[in-house]
Parts: structure tokens; sequence; C-alpha cells
């Protein structure tokens, strides 16, 4: 009972909210869209900047018996009783090396992924290779059997820098698979290149970027380099006084490389990853899930998972891995569950590692303004040059891609740097602090 204004009202509800419309049965109910990551984790040297599972020099066997245990991680997904069924857009290959399975190892598990989940047609299919694993039958092989991006890890055209990074490959290698892609009926090719590296100078690093833009592919990625716990590269700078080139010149490097990028051609699909329009329509339809946030289901040892407020990584050990599996045992290493304020910092973090976020889509997903939750924080970062903000949405200038990470830290509070709780793990942050 209501009294307005010498009214009486009588006014009674069951439900809320009021007000609905008549839906198409097929797109009200229809499985929500996500992407697959799947971890292989082999390769044939360890390079000293890596942080990822990887085992070196694995034997046949034992790559065949990951293979086996992968698929069948991919076909009990749906025995889970927690997440819907899903539509699946794009399928990421990463690792590790997958190039260095056999064709035949890849196709079987991109089978599994389409026998267990409805996968989209034209569904981004990516494999990573680098130069020396690329073999013509093999690549040949996998784009008939639909895999339609490929990414090759050059990292560098410098002998010198290659073999102090320790990767596996040399010029020779980079000539012959950049002759075998062409051949094959790959269109969507990313190229990797890294900076700063220990003995990189602005010279060798134009060059590399040059040469990159020379080959003429769809995609190019220059990546900023993360110096990891427990890697040679850590230890090495830590340790034993080596030095990575100076901040002015990492500085001076993406900026030489944005530049030579754009006189190009190329625009930016992130931060640090450029595409040509010419040659494609997109950057990477898995980054822009992995990303916005959006549902990214991952499968193989050390993968992640993040499906709406579900976050889970699993186990690391190789052998485990298997063996679990076989066993019908859970591989679930360590997990969260995102609050609302976790997701909503989330968004706009990596949102801005594509470089925007639409201010449509946090109030579509949040139920409130952007602006409302980041006025604050996002009027300093405009004043100060990093952003600009159109009222549709935010994206970061020039300034902002070249000190990207100064801009998603404005976002951290004070639980995300404090130290971790017992029974807590700190995960996904590296932080090397240097005089």
């Amino acid at each position: 009972m209501n009294i307005q204004q010498d009214k009486y009202i009588r006014r009674n509800i069951h439900t809320y909210p009021f007000n609905y419309t008549y839906t198409d049965f097929g797109n009200f109910f229809r499985k929500q869209d996500a992407s697959i990551y799947i971890h292989i984790p082999f390769c044939s040297t360890k390079c000293h900047f890596c942080d990822y599972t990887v085992m070196v020099n694995s034997k046949d066997d034992l790559r065949e018996a990951y293979v086996q245990a992968l698929i069948k991680e991919i076909e009990a997904f749906p025995n889970n009783p927690v997440f819907p069924r899903f539509r699946i857009e794009a399928i990421y290959f990463g690792g590790g090396t997958p190039g260095l399975l056999t064709a035949d190892q890849l196709i079987r598990i991109l089978q599994a992924c389409r026998d267990t989940f409805e996968v989209a047609a034209g569904a981004e299919v990516a494999v990573e290779f680098d130069p020396r694993s690329v073999d013509q039958d093999k690549i040949d092989a996998l784009f008939d059997a639909g895999f339609n991006r490929f990414s090759i890890g050059i990292q560098s055209f410098d002998e010198g820098v290659l073999r102090q990074t320790n990767r596996p490959h040399d010029l020779h290698d980079i000539d012959r698979a950049v002759t075998a892609i062409r051949k094959s009926g790959f269109t969507h090719v990313n190229v990797d290149l890294i900076y700063p590296l220990i003995g990189l100078t602005p010279e060798i690093w134009e060059d590399s970027v040059t040469r990159a833009i020379d080959l003429e592919m769809s995609c190019i990625t220059v990546y900023p380099l993360e110096v990891w716990e427990n890697t040679a590269y850590h230890n090495w700078i830590l340790k034993k006084g080596q030095k990575l080139p100076l901040i002015e010149e990492e500085k001076a490097m993406a900026v030489r490389a944005f530049d030579l990028l754009e006189q190009a051609g190329y625009v930016t699909g992130s931060t640090s990853g450029y595409y040509h329009p010419a040659r494609a329509d997109h950057y990477c339809r898995f980054l822009d899930y992995y990303w916005r946030t959006w549902p990214m289901i991952g499968f193989g040892v050390s993968s992640k998972s993040a499906i709406h407020q579900f976050m889970y990584t699993n186990i690391t050990n190789i052998r485990q891995y298997i063996d679990r599996i076989n066993a019908g045992e859970p591989i679930l290493d360590f997990s969260t569950h995102l609050s609302k304020e976790q997701e909503m910092r989330r968004v706009m973090i990596r949102g801005l590692k594509v470089g925007n976020v639409f201010k449509t889509d946090f109030q579509a997903r949040f139920g409130v303004p952007m602006d409302l939750v980041y006025g604050d924080v996002l009027r300093a970062l405009q004043a100060e040059g990093y952003l600009t903000d159109d009222g549709e949405e935010v994206r970061l200038t020039r300034k902002g891609q070249l000190y990207s990470n100064a801009v998603w830290e404005r976002f951290y509070v004070e639980e995300d740097l404090a130290p971790a709780k017992p029974g807590e793990v700190k995960f996904g942050l590296s932080e090397l602090i240097l005089d």
C-alpha cells in the first residue's frame, strides 16, 4: 500500500524488471561465443627470455601421449556442470612451438574441438611456428584442414641477437620458412619481433623491422620484452650485470617501429600488434577475446581459462598432466572468482591493451556508466595526454601506446600489488626494479 498526494495506490509486484520484448527463440537461447587456447609445450630450445611452460627435446612418444591427453581434456569439457555450451569463434594453438607436432597431431586436436564444440563458419584457427619448424608439406596440410592464421616467431633478423637469446633458427631458416609460407595458401600471416634484448641496438632493431615490413605479411607484432623471474634474462640482469638497452634507447626503438609500420600502411590492432588493411581485415580474433575479456577456454598444461567470473589455470608439470588426465583426475592448479569490481578493472586494463574500450560495451556489461566508476582516472589520463575520450570510447594516444603499462597501472588497487596472503598465489605480474 502506498499513499501519494492524498491518493491511495495499491501496487504489488511479483517480478522485476517490468519491461520485456517478444523475442526470437533461437536468438534468445543461442550459445555464447567463446575462444579456445591450446597450449603445446614443446620446443627445440629454451629462449633465454621465455617464462612459458615448455619441454626441450622431448621424445615423439611423449608428444603423442600429450596429444592424446589434450584431446581427452577437450572432449570432457561439456561434462563441466557450471558452464553453458559455447560457439567457438577463434582457436589458437600457442606454446611452446606447436609446429614441432606433426600435421596429423595438430589436425586431430583441431578435429576434437570441432567434434566437441560448435565452431563457427569462418572461425579463426591460428597456429604458431618458429622458422626452423616450418615444413612445406606440414603447413600445406594444416591449411587444407582449416588452419587460416599463421604466426612465425622470427624475433630478430640479426644472427648475433638470435644466438644470444638462444633462438633455434638462423637467417637461412627464416628465408626457407618465408618461401614455404608464400607457396602455401596462408594469407593471414603474422611476424613476431621483440625488443629490447641484450645486445640489441637501435640500428639492428630498425633493420629487423624494415626487413619484416619488406616481407609484406598481413600482420607484424613488435613485442616489448617482459622479464620474468626464473628466466635466464632475469638472472643475468640481476646477478651477472648484463644490461638491457637504456630506457631512452628502448623508447626510440618503439617509436621507430611504430613510425615505420604506419608509414608502410599498417594500423594498430593492439599496443604492440599491427595489421595491413589491404591484406587482412583484422589483427587477431583470438586476441580480441583474450584482451577484451570475453570467454576463453584453455586446454593443455599450464593453460589459463577466463570464463565470466571464473579464472583458473591448469597444472604445469607435463607428465603429471598426462597421468591425471588418463586417471580422470582434476588438473586444476589455482583459480579465483572475480568480484564485479575486479571484473570492471580487468575490462579497463586488458581492453586498453587492445588500445580502446567502448563506453556502451562497459555499460551493457556492468549496468553502470564507465565515467561513473572511473571518471576521475580517465580525466587525469586524458589531461596527461595518455588517452582521448570522444564520449563513445576511450582510446590510447601514441603516448599512451608507448607508456601503456603506466596507463593500466592507474586502475590497480592496493590489494593487487600487496604480497600474497597465506594460501594465495601471485600470478601474472612481472616486476624488475633496477637502480
